[in-house]
Formats: C-alpha cells, structure tokens, sequence
C-alpha cells in the first residue's frame, strides 16, 4: 500500500505513461496525414488534437487518479472537521 505522499509522487509517472501510449497512436496517424500531403496534415493534426488528446486526458486523469486511491492506505489520523470518538475534556465527566 501507498501512503498519501507515495501516490501524490507516482501520479505524474502512471499520468506520463498512459499519454504517451496515447501520443505514439497519435503518431502513427499524422504519418499517415504526411503521406497524404501538408493540407491533409494540418486538418488531421487539428482533429486529432479536439477528438483524442482531450477526451483522452479527461479520461484517464480520473482512472489514474482512482487506482491511486485504491492503493493509497488509509490514515489513521481523522481529516480535519472529523468527531473523535470519546475525545476532549467532556468525556471524562
């Protein structure tokens, strides 16, 4: 299990791995635009930048962001705001 530091640090590596998969698919399209000469190039460029590299980051920044959660383990200290149990001067009377 992660702590909250461990996965704060892991997030931008798992982030980097996943756009780069995507950025090597991507890759492999704009070869094919290049072949089909500069005019075909740009438009493919420009959709592929609104119709994958979006969608794609809005997706798998909430993936990412998830399986990190799950691996970071639990504090035992209570987020600020939280009660404790049977905590403070008035439950010793």
């Amino acid at each position: 299990m992660l702590t909250p530091r461990q996965a704060r640090y892991a997030f931008l590596p798992l982030m980097l791995v996943a756009m780069s998969a995507l950025i090597g698919l991507a890759v492999l399209v704009v070869q094919q635009g290049l072949a089909a000469g500069p005019d075909e190039f740009w438009m493919l460029a420009w959709v592929l930048a609104f119709t994958l590299a979006l969608p794609a980051a809005m997706l798998v920044l909430p993936i990412i962001s998830s399986l990190l959660q799950r691996a970071t383990r639990r504090e035992t200290v209570p987020v600020t705001g939280e009660k404790i149990p049977h905590s403070g001067h008035w439950s010793r009377m």
